[in-house]
C-alpha cells in the first residue's frame, strides 16, 4: 500500500512537470463542485448554477466586489437623492416608486431588452405556484407602468419601501419566449419550471443577454458557453468557456494537474484542500495563483423545527453548547475561517459579538449534558439517550462528495455521540439536495451556507411567509420553519428603515431572538477561494452572491 501511494504521488508530480502550462488563448475550462439544478434566474438556488447564470445573464443592478452597487442594464440606479425614486403615501400606506430606463441591450436572438421583460419576470416570480426562493421581492411589487411611447422606460412601484430596493428588482425574463410557456403551464406546482425553455431548450440564444450563451449541456459532465453575438458590452476574450462538473472535490487537484481544467471556481475545492494546494504552488513554483477573499457567507447547520426532537429549545441549545467551533476552525481551516456566532457576518453593519446584545454559547459539554437531562433525555446503558422509550437519533444531510462538509459532519457526529445523540450521515447529489431535499424540507439536519451581499435583511430566510410548502410552490428559504411573529415585524421594519443607525438597532433585536431560539446552529464564516492560471487578468473574486462571473468579459491573458 505504501509503495502504491508513493507511485501515485510520483505520477502526480511528474504530471505537473510534463504539462505544458502555456496559457489557453481561446478556451477556458473551469471546475465546479456541483451540477446545477437549473439556471433559471428566478428559480435557481444553487451556487454552481449562480456562477454560470452570472456569465450568461445580466441583472439591472449588480453589487461590485467592494460592496457598492452599479447600474448594469439600466442607465442609472434610481435613488431618493437623484429624484428617480420617490416615497409617496396613499390610503393603504407609504410606498416607493422608481423610474427606470434600459440601456440598448438585446437578447441573444436580437430581440431588444425592454420593460416587458421586467414585467414578465415579475409575473412569473410572483406566481404562487412557481418555486421562487425570494418570493417577497416579487410580491412586494405593486405595479409596473410601461411608457407607451418608449418600452425601455417604466415606473416600478413597491408596496413596501425598502432602503436597498435596487437589489430587489425582478429578474428579467425574455417575454417573447417565456411568457407563452408560463401562460400554458402556470396552473400546477412545479409544472412551469419543468417546461420552461431554461429546462427544455437551454441552447436557445434568446434566453440570454450576457456576454455568453449556452451552446451545449451534457448532464453529469459539463456545460459549454460561447460568446453571445448580440451582447451589448465588451466582446469577451475567450471563444469557449467550459464548466466541468467535478462532484468529487478530492479529484479537482488531479484535474488541475492533468490539464483537464484550467482553474477552479469559487464553488470548487474545499478550503482545506485549497490551503494544501497553495503550499504546493509556493514550494514547487507551480503556474497557478490561489485567491482568497472573506465574504458575507454564513455556514451553519439547518435544523428542521418540525422534527419532534429538534423543536425542543433545550435540545438545540445543548447541541450548540456541544459544538466546539474554535477547535473546528483551528483544525480544519488553520484559523483562517472564524467560528460563527449568528447569521450576521463581520461585513454587516449590525454584526456584534457583545454578550449584552446577543446570546453566546461557548463550548461546554457539561451545560449540554445538563440541558438534555432537563429535556427528559436520559442516558442509557448503551451510551445513547432515550425518552419515552425512543432513542435520541437524528440524520445529518449533506451534498455528496463535498469533503469539507463531510469532515464537519463526522466531527459533529463524534462530538454529539459523547452527549448520547446518535447521528446518521446521509449525502445526496447537489441537484437532489438543493432541488428536492432542501426545497421540500425533507431533512432533519443539513449542512448549508447562506451567501448574501453585505447589509441585506434576511427576509427570505427568516420570515414566516418564506417557509417552503406545497401550498406556496415550495418557495422561500426559511427551510428550518422558524416562525416568530415579532421577528416578522422586525424584519419588515428593518427593510423599510432608511436610517442605518435605526436599522442596526432593529437588526440587533432580530439577532437576539435568533441566538435565543437557535433555528440554525452557527458553524463558521466562510471565505471564497479559487485557483486560477498565472497570467489571467481582470479576474476579481467577490465574497458575496454577486459573483466574479458578472465581469467575465473582462477576463483575459
Amino acid at each position: 500500500m505504501i509503495r502504491n501511494a508513493i507511485l501515485i504521488s510520483l505520477t502526480l508530480s511528474s504530471t505537473f512537470s510534463s504539462v505544458a502550462f502555456s496559457a489557453p488563448k481561446e478556451e477556458l475550462k473551469i471546475a465546479v463542485n456541483a451540477e446545477f439544478d437549473t439556471i433559471h434566474p428566478i428559480v435557481n438556488t444553487m451556487a454552481a448554477g449562480g456562477l454560470i447564470q452570472d456569465a450568461i445573464m445580466r441583472p439591472l443592478v449588480m453589487i461590485m466586489p467592494d460592496g457598492k452597487p452599479k447600474a448594469v442594464l439600466i442607465k442609472e440606479i434610481p435613488t431618493i437623492e437623484n429624484k428617480r425614486a420617490q416615497l409617496f403615501t396613499d390610503k393603504t400606506g407609504t410606498h416607493l416608486k422608481a423610474d427606470l430606463e434600459f440601456i440598448d441591450a438585446q437578447w441573444g436572438d436580437g430581440k431588444p431588452v425592454t420593460c416587458k421583460d421586467l414585467e414578465a419576470g415579475w409575473k412569473i416570480g410572483s406566481n404562487e405556484l412557481v418555486a421562487t426562493p425570494n418570493r417577497d421581492d416579487y410580491a412586494n411589487v405593486k405595479d409596473l407602468v410601461i411608457d407607451k411611447a418608449n418600452p425601455k422606460k417604466c415606473t416600478i412601484v413597491f408596496d413596501k419601501p425598502a432602503y436597498n430596493f435596487y437589489v430587489s428588482f425582478p429578474r428579467l425574463m425574455p417575454a417573447h419566449l417565456e411568457m407563452p410557456v408560463f401562460e400554458k403551464y402556470k396552473g400546477k406546482v412545479l409544472t412551469y419550471e419543468r417546461n420552461s425553455l431554461y429546462s427544455t431548450k437551454i441552447t436557445e440564444p434568446g434566453l440570454y443577454n450576457g456576454p455568453y450563451r449556452v451552446s451545449e449541456l451534457k448532464q453529469g459532465s459539463h456545460v459549454v458557453l460561447v460568446p453571445n453575438e448580440k451582447f451589448y458590452g465588451k466582446k469577451p476574450y475567450f471563444k469557449k468557456v467550459i464548466f466541468k462538473f467535478i462532484l468529487n472535490s478530492t479529484s479537482m487537484e488531479a484535474n488541475l494537474m492533468s490539464g483537464n481544467v484550467d482553474m477552479t471556481s469559487s464553488s470548487g475545492m474545499s478550503f482545506d484542500q485549497t490551503l494544501a494546494f497553495d503550499k504546493k504552488v509556493k514550494s514547487q513554483n507551480l503556474p497557478y495563483e490561489v485567491k482568497y477573499v472573506a465574504g458575507s457567507m454564513y455556514a451553519h447547520i439547518e435544523l428542521n423545527l418540525d422534527n419532534p426532537i429538534l423543536k425542543d429549545l433545550k435540545v438545540r441549545q445543548a447541541l450548540n453548547y456541544a459544538f466546539n467551533r474554535a477547535e473546528m476552525a483551528k483544525s480544519f481551516f488553520d484559523g483562517k475561517q472564524p467560528p460563527a456566532i449568528h447569521f450576521a457576518t463581520p461585513f454587516d453593519e449590525w454584526y456584534t459579538a457583545d454578550p449584552k446584545i446577543v446570546t453566546l454559547y461557548p463550548y461546554s459539554r457539561i451545560k449540554a449534558q445538563r440541558l438534555l437531562d432537563e429535556a427528559g433525555w436520559k442516558m442509557g446503558a448503551d451510551g445513547y439517550r432515550y425518552k419515552d422509550g425512543k432513542k435520541m437519533s437524528l440524520t445529518m444531510t449533506n451534498v455528496a462528495d463535498n469533503k469539507m462538509n463531510e469532515m464537519i459532519a463526522v466531527y459533529l457526529q463524534n462530538q454529539w455521540k459523547q452527549l448520547g445523540l446518535e447521528v446518521t450521515l446521509k449525502s445526496f447529489p447537489g441537484r437532489v439536495f438543493f432541488g428536492e431535499i432542501l426545497r421540500q424540507r425533507k431533512f432533519e439536519m443539513a449542512a448549508l451556507t447562506w451567501v448574501e451581499s453585505p447589509n441585506m435583511v434576511p427576509l427570505g430566510t427568516m420570515s414566516s411567509t418564506m417557509v417552503p410548502s406545497q401550498e406556496n410552490g415550495w418557495s422561500g428559504h426559511n427551510r428550518s420553519g422558524w416562525r416568530n411573529k415579532e421577528v416578522d415585524k422586525l424584519l419588515e421594519q428593518a427593510t423599510q428603515e432608511f436610517d442605518s443607525k435605526k436599522r442596526t438597532a432593529i437588526m440587533r433585536k432580530i439577532l437576539k431572538a435568533y441566538t435565543d431560539e437557535l433555528p440554525q446552529l452557527p458553524s463558521y464564516y466562510r471565505s471564497n477561494t479559487s485557483i486560477i492560471p498565472k497570467g489571467l487578468k481582470g479576474y476579481e473574486m467577490t465574497g458575496h452572491n454577486n459573483s466574479e462571473y458578472l465581469q467575465i468579459e473582462n477576463w483575459h491573458f
